[in-house]
């Protein structure tokens, strides 16, 4: 897994053309090199990552995680325009898993289910990892739902 954040909740901390010039070229040597190795490689990157999704993409990672709700990424739209290049992990809102209501967890679950599962390509996931002190019943509540109704038939 590639573990380097690239992204405020707002927006990438480099413009899209300087992540051209700094970032993009240097992430496909790499994950070339990984591929050529027969790895399997995950791009990880937290909050909005819009601006520079397709960047993220054509570097060549098998999987984009975080997918991040609290940075506006919508998996609806990501599985739109890349879902059918990349596997795409994540999008369950830690944020909410720590702060929000049963009802709001449920939700968000089935927000990502709903629009990462479609066509195959997803692996259920939080955006982030989970948060030192989140209650475990939270968690639960989230892996009941998916083990209820995250199943490719």
């Amino acid at each position: 897994c590639l573990c380097c954040d690239y992204c405020f909740n707002d927006n990438p901390f480099l413009s899209p053309a300087m992540f051209d010039d700094y970032i993009g070229p240097y992430l496909g040597q790499l994950v070339g090199e990984y591929r050529r190795l027969g790895l399997y490689s995950i791009k990880h990157t937290d909050g909005n990552i819009m601006p520079i999704l397709d960047r993220l993409v054509a570097a060549g990672p098998h999987a984009l995680h975080s997918l991040d709700p609290q940075g506006g990424v919508d998996i609806a739209e990501v599985k739109r325009r890349v879902g059918k290049k990349v596997c795409l992990i994540g999008n369950v809102s830690c944020g909410l898993l720590d702060t929000g209501t049963d009802a709001e967890c449920v939700e968000s679950v089935r927000y990502a289910l709903g629009h990462g599962m479609p066509g195959g390509g997803y692996v259920f996931s939080t955006s982030n990892c989970i948060y030192t002190g989140m209650d475990l019943k939270r968690y639960e509540l989230m892996l009941d739902v998916w083990r209820r109704e995250g199943n490719y038939e």
